[in-house]
C-alpha cells in the first residue's frame, strides 16, 4: 500500500470482522424482486456493526447479491429459498471479506467487482463492473461508479423494478444500536446520526469532489423512493430529497 494512503484507509484494512453467530434472521423481501440478508459483524474483538447484503432479481428470475455475508448453512438455505445466484458483487473497496468463501460455494455465479479491487486485493478472483452492465441486467439494475480515488471505489446500484438505491459506505444511517457501547464507538469513528456519509466516506470515497459529483448526480436522475444502506435503516420517506441534503456539499 502506498504512503499517500490515508491512517483510516490500513486501520480499516486490519479490521477484520467476525459473523455474530446467534443472529441470523430469514431474507426479508423489502420491494419488487428485493430482499434483504441482515447480520452483525464483531469489530475490533467487540463492537457490533449492523450489516445488510442486498439480493436483487434479474429479469431472468435469478438474483446479484451484493455484498456477500460470511457463508454457513443458515444463509445458504435463506438465500437457496429465495432463488439461484447468478452474480456476486463485490460493491467497494473493502465488502470483500467474506467473498471469497460464498462464491466457492456459489461456484456457478460470477464475481464482479468494484474497479481497483483487483489490484488492491491481489489473489481475489473476479472480474471488474465496467462502464455498462451485463447484458443479464438489462431492465433490472444499473449503477454508477464513485472512484477510483487513490484505488478506493464504491459502486452505487439501482435496481428499477423496486426503485431502489443500494449503498455501501458511502452513506450509513445507524440510527439504532444494540448497546451504547456501539454508539459510542461508532459516533466516535465519525459515523453520523442519521443518513449520510461517515468520515471515512469523507476522507476517501469523496475526497476528489469532481469525481463524486458525476458519480451523485447520476444517482439523482433515477426514480429512488428507497435507499437501502449496508449499515443501519431503510430509507422508505424523501429519499431523493434526504439523498440531496445529506451530500449538497458535493453536488
Amino acid at each position: 500500500m502506498s504512503s499517500g494512503r490515508s491512517v483510516e484507509e490500513r486501520l480499516l484494512k486490519r479490521a477484520v470482522p467476525r459473523p455474530v453467530a446467534d443472529h441470523q434472521p430469514a431474507p426479508q423481501q423489502i420491494g419488487d424482486g428485493l430482499w434483504a440478508l441482515e447480520r452483525r459483524l464483531l469489530h475490533f474483538g467487540r463492537i457490533l456493526l449492523p450489516s445488510r447484503t442486498t439480493l436483487a432479481r434479474l429479469s431472468g428470475g435469478s438474483f446479484v447479491v451484493i455484498g456477500p455475508p460470511p457463508i454457513d448453512r443458515v444463509t445458504i438455505d435463506a438465500i437457496n429459498s429465495i432463488g439461484s445466484v447468478r452474480y456476486v458483487v463485490v460493491p467497494n473497496s473493502f465488502h470483500y471479506v467474506f467473498a471469497a468463501d460464498f462464491v466457492r460455494h456459489y461456484s456457478s455465479a460470477q464475481l464482479l467487482a468494484a474497479p481497483g479491487l483487483v489490484e488492491r486485493v491481489p489473489g481475489l478472483d473476479a472480474t471488474e463492473l465496467g462502464g455498462t452492465p451485463p447484458d443479464a441486467w438489462s431492465g433490472a439494475i444499473e449503477y454508477a461508479v464513485l472512484g477510483p480515488v487513490r484505488g478506493v471505489s464504491e459502486v452505487a446500484f439501482f435496481h428499477r423494478p423496486s426503485r431502489s438505491l443500494i449503498l455501501t459506505d458511502l452513506a450509513f444511517n445507524m440510527v439504532h444500536y444494540p448497546r451504547r457501547l456501539d454508539r459510542f464507538v461508532w459516533r466516535a469513528s465519525g459515523i453520523p446520526g442519521g443518513f449520510g456519509p461517515g468520515r471515512t466516506s469523507r476522507s476517501l470515497l469523496l475526497r476528489d469532489r469532481d469525481v463524486a459529483r458525476r458519480c451523485l448526480s447520476r444517482v439523482l436522475e433515477w426514480p429512488v423512493e428507497r435507499i437501502i444502506v449496508a449499515h443501519g435503516e431503510v430509507v422508505e420517506e424523501d429519499a431523493l430529497g434526504r439523498f440531496r441534503k445529506a451530500f449538497s456539499r458535493y453536488l
